[in-house]
Formats: C-alpha cells, sequence, structure tokens
C-alpha cells in the first residue's frame, strides 16, 4: 500500500482554468463561463493521469489510497513576513474554483489545516505516514519535502532524502521567491547558492551569506521561516499550532 499526496489547488486550477470560455453577448458585453460537470470530469483525468504516470515510473501496480491536500484561506506566514504573497492579493481563481474544491472536499479524502498552504499540509502527512507516500504536485519547492515525488507537469521522479531536504531548504532561504513575495539574499540566484551550499551545508553558510549583505541572522530567519514547508516535527496537531522553525544549536 502507497499513500498518494495531491497538491490539490493545483489540480482543481488547471482544471477549472482549462475550462473557461468566453462568451460575447454582443453590446460590448462579454463574460467567462465554466461547465461544471465538464471541471469536474477535467479534474478527474488529470489526478488520473497524474497518478497513473506517477506508478509507471515507480514500476507501481500495487494498492493506493488518496488524500487532496488544499489551502487554508488564512496563512500563518503573513504573520512572519507581512509582504508573503501580497502580489496575488489581487489574482483571481478560476471560474467554479471553488464550487469544485467543494465538491472535491465531498467526493474524496481531504486535508486542510487552519493557517496553512497545501504545501506544508503535503509535508505534514508524508512525513508522518508510517508506510510509504508520493507527493504528486507541480511545486519546484517539494524538494525540501524528505519522501518520493512525481513532478506531473514535468514527468520527473525522484526521491528526496532527510539531508538533502535540507539543502533545498537552505538553497530556497538563499534564492527567495518573488513570486511568493519574499527576497531571500540579495544577488543570490540558484548558482551562487549552489556554490556557498555544495561547500558547506549549514545554516552558519546561510547566515553568513546574509551578514555579506549587511542582512543579520534575524532577518535571514524570517526569510527561512516563511521558505519553510512544514513538516510533521514543525506542526503540534494537538494545539494546531506552527512551530515556527529554528537552527539546531
Amino acid at each position: 500500500m502507497i499513500h498518494v499526496l495531491l497538491d490539490g489547488d493545483m489540480f482543481v486550477f488547471r482544471a477549472c482554468a482549462s475550462c473557461e470560455r468566453e462568451i460575447d453577448w454582443g453590446n460590448n458585453i462579454w463574460t467567462l463561463h465554466v461547465d461544471i460537470e465538464e471541471a469536474r470530469n477535467k479534474f478527474l483525468d488529470l489526478v488520473e493521469d497524474a497518478i497513473e504516470r506517477a506508478f509507471e515510473k515507480m514500476q507501481y501496480d500495487g494498492g493506493f489510497d488518496v488524500t487532496l491536500c488544499f489551502s487554508s484561506d488564512t496563512n500563518f506566514r503573513k504573520k512572519v513576513l507581512p509582504t508573503y504573497k501580497a502580489n496575488r492579493d489581487d489574482k483571481r481563481k478560476p471560474v467554479a474554483y471553488k464550487a469544485v474544491v467543494d465538491w472535491v472536499k465531498k467526493v474524496f479524502r481531504t486535508k486542510e489545516i487552519e493557517g496553512l498552504e497545501a504545501d506544508d499540509c503535503l509535508g505534514i502527512l508524508a512525513t508522518s505516514h508510517k508506510t510509504k507516500c508520493i507527493i504528486i504536485s507541480g511545486d519546484k519547492d517539494m524538494k525540501t519535502i524528505p519522501c518520493l515525488h512525481f513532478d506531473f507537469l514535468r514527468g520527473s521522479f525522484f526521491e528526496t532524502t532527510p539531508e538533502e531536504s535540507t539543502y533545498w531548504f537552505y538553497m530556497q532561504t538563499l534564492m527567495g521567491d518573488a513570486t511568493d513575495g519574499y527576497s531571500g539574499c540579495p544577488k543570490v540566484g540558484q548558482v551562487t547558492a549552489k556554490k556557498l551550499l555544495d561547500a558547506n551545508c549549514s545554516w552558519a553558510t546561510v547566515v553568513k551569506a546574509f551578514e555579506a549583505k549587511g542582512l543579520s541572522e534575524e532577518y535571514a530567519l524570517q526569510q527561512a521561516r516563511v521558505a519553510k514547508i512544514l513538516l510533521a516535527s514543525d506542526y503540534d496537531e494537538r494545539n494546531r499550532k506552527v512551530i515556527l522553525w529554528k537552527p539546531h544549536s
């Protein structure tokens, strides 16, 4: 048995976006519409195809179950860094997005945790299951979660070890992510970050890079806390609280 964990946000978004149709009503009136049945079927097709391709890559034909993860309307990262994803506030979801999400929650097993993103739910579930898991997503940040992965957009199958997940987490902290609204370390891109971490993959290396740009460890820690996808050890399930990341002593 293998647990298949899917990025529900991404699958529903792509399904609905692909089903949007323009209508010209005349008199300069245009609207967008979505046939909800078409969007549901497109969602099912996307999920089925992604799982099938993942299992082909794994050469797996055994039993499995599926959980779809969704983002909460609130986000703890905005308390850590108010500008986090602020550039997305005015970007609309595709027509019928919420309706399809509501339907998925009735039909499938899903996971949504107040204050967390779908990525966090994936990370928590993947690192709390005692049996094998595979995450199916198209998000490059998934490399920070130690488990099996299938990137359904690029067709790549890979496994991230705990050591590699730390490496990619530090990499993301240094590089930042403009689309998510955090800057990382100024003028440190993938090439520079890789060079630094290949020489010494440690929090001290990350801090030194920030300090070289005149920035404090406190600033580096803020960037790290918004960059980090939560794992089971980063979330207090009983009290439903995020355990903000701290560097190991």
